[in-house]
């Protein structure tokens, strides 16, 4: 067994684990569950880490991979229990539209957590708390320009995250085939 190998291996378990397991966590409503499902996760990272050390987005990766199984579990335990095809969560939205829902809301919560300090203060009092640019720049000391700034380049970067997303998927499927 390479040693580097193990060392790299170490690094990404220690650095995504807690993260995944909230992730999945948060689609599972077990923590008991979303353990095993993390630990599922980690064995496939395991597996195909030779090829997981040469994909560009790498944490995108590794979420889809828990995306998925937290995916499959759900699916399966409604399989077993005869109702998948009657399942509708959230006023006719389907498990599967759920979960792209709650995969896009949490690419937007990392992406603004991301971000510098001040930016991601003043997305969150725009986004989250629902103030005015002057509202803003009155409790932040700062210029409405600056909000509007702000603002525009967290909004940019989201664009482009989301822009992106379904495309990192074609091209990791791509890398593993």
């Amino acid at each position: 067994m390479n040693e580097n190998k193990l060392i790299q291996y170490k690094h990404i378990f220690m650095k995504y684990f807690p993260k995944v397991k909230c992730f999945i966590t948060r689609f599972i409503k077990s923590s008991a569950i979303a353990e095993e499902l993390t630990q599922d996760v980690f064995v496939k990272i395991w597996e195909n880490f030779d090829k997981i050390m040469y994909i560009e987005y790498r944490d995108a990766y590794i979420y889809r991979i828990a995306r998925n199984a937290a995916l499959d579990y759900i699916t399966q335990k409604y399989k077993e229990e005869s109702l998948i095809d009657n399942v509708k969560l959230r006023e006719g939205y389907s498990i599967e539209e759920e979960m792209d829902a709650k995969e896009l809301e949490l690419l937007i919560e990392l992406t603004v957590n991301g971000m510098p300090p001040q930016r991601k203060k003043v997305y969150e009092m725009s986004r989250i708390d629902g103030l005015t640019n002057d509202e803003i720049a009155k409790n932040l000391n700062i210029s409405k320009k600056t909000v509007e700034n702000h603002l525009n380049l967290a909004l940019k970067r989201i664009k482009k995250i989301i822009t992106a997303f379904p495309f990192l998927f074609v091209i990791i499927a791509s890398h593993l085939q």
